[in-house]
């Protein structure tokens, strides 16, 4: 049976609460890359206000406050994410896809800055940028430009070097059927979306790291998302396999794994009210989940999740084994003894007792 990690469904289960209407960035746009094979894009300005926005604090954020995530303490600075990747070179099977994340807001520089140094990133000099590359064996290839108050770039060092100078010319327009020609039109119809086309963007560590943990399944040959929040909530996803066979085993795991997480890990009332509403087929060799939430709906699952805030207590007690001592021994039986009297006319007498 397909694997799948449970954070695809947290995943699933955390973009289906956010509200809001999305602003596009077209300037961000120029940093993509044009044969781009996968492509999403978050706003994260209306999430971080949101329904979600709220749910990500209450059960990551405000449980964790010595989280030390780098860069955490930015997220209230951010407002758009867009991910990237052109995939594999057809002859480097070996080599993990390139990845640029683009990341839009208003940011103190400075502040950025003394967090990448606290942290051991070295600035090193690339045309007029300082790109600052993270030190010791475990940093792999991973790069950061401060572009502009604006804009930050994070990925692979050749995704940010071409970047660069990709940002320097006028964008060329998409190819016909392109993904950035998809783009546009799940730009205009989603709030947050993602397609991911070829199994080599599909099976990449990176990409499927940042997606989820690890959990799309090595069988899928693509996927397309998308999250409509400008009446209620809309959420539509396609999975597609290399067979109905795996499409419906897929489709099974993925309801059975939701399930499991709001249950195991969750236990929110307004996750179980989400989980109810979420439906799963198998079309074929597509695998589908779609919800989709009245803006009264909406509102009453957030009416929800405040009323199970106020009333979660304060903390758990230790929970400690119940240690049952052993049964009691049973009673000996009694040892019959006898008194012996001697001296009697009648002669010796013996009166039995028990001890």
């Amino acid at each position: 049976m397909p694997r799948l990690n449970s954070k695809l469904a947290l995943l699933f289960l955390g973009l289906a609460s956010a509200a809001g209407n999305a602003q596009t960035a077209p300037g961000l746009w120029r940093f993509v890359h044009p044969d781009a094979k996968a492509v999403i894009s978050i706003d994260w300005s209306r999430m971080r206000t949101s329904h979600l926005g709220t749910m990500i604090r209450e059960k990551f954020v405000t449980p964790n406050p010595g989280l030390t995530i780098p860069g955490i303490e930015f997220l209230d600075s951010t407002d758009r994410f867009i991910v990237s990747s052109p995939g594999r070179k057809p002859d480097d099977s070996s080599a993990d896809a390139p990845m640029l994340v683009v990341v839009g807001g208003h940011f103190d520089l400075a502040k950025v800055r003394s967090v990448l140094v606290r942290h051991g990133a070295k600035a090193q000099q690339f045309n007029s940028f300082q790109v600052y590359r993270p030190q010791g064996k475990d940093s792999r290839d991973l790069a950061f430009v401060l572009f502009d108050a604006q804009t930050i770039l994070i990925g692979d060092s050749r995704s940010i070097f071409a970047s660069l100078e990709r940002a320097a010319f006028p964008s060329p327009a998409p190819e016909p059927n392109s993904v950035l020609a998809r783009a546009a039109e799940m730009e205009a119809n989603y709030e947050a979306w993602a397609i991911l086309t070829g199994t080599d963007v599909v099976k990449s560590d990176r990409l499927n790291a940042f997606l989820s943990g690890g959990a799309l399944d090595a069988q899928a040959q693509g996927m397309q998302f998308g999250m409509s929040m400008r009446n209620g909530l809309a959420i539509e996803i396609a999975v597609l396999f290399d067979s109905e066979g795996a499409a419906k085993k897929m489709a099974t795991e993925l309801s059975r794994v939701v399930k499991l997480s709001v249950k195991d890990k969750l236990g929110e009332p307004a996750m179980l009210d989400l989980e109810k509403r979420l439906k799963f087929t198998a079309q074929g060799t597509l695998v589908k989940l779609a919800m989709h939430m009245t803006p009264q709906e909406l509102e009453k699952n957030a009416q929800i999740f405040a009323a199970s805030r106020k009333q979660m207590p304060a903390g758990l007690a230790e929970i400690k084994p119940v240690i049952k001592s052993d049964a009691a021994p049973a009673p000996e039986k009694p040892e019959n003894k006898v008194i012996r009297i001697e001296g009697l006319d009648s002669g010796p007498r013996e009166i039995p007792f028990n001890k």
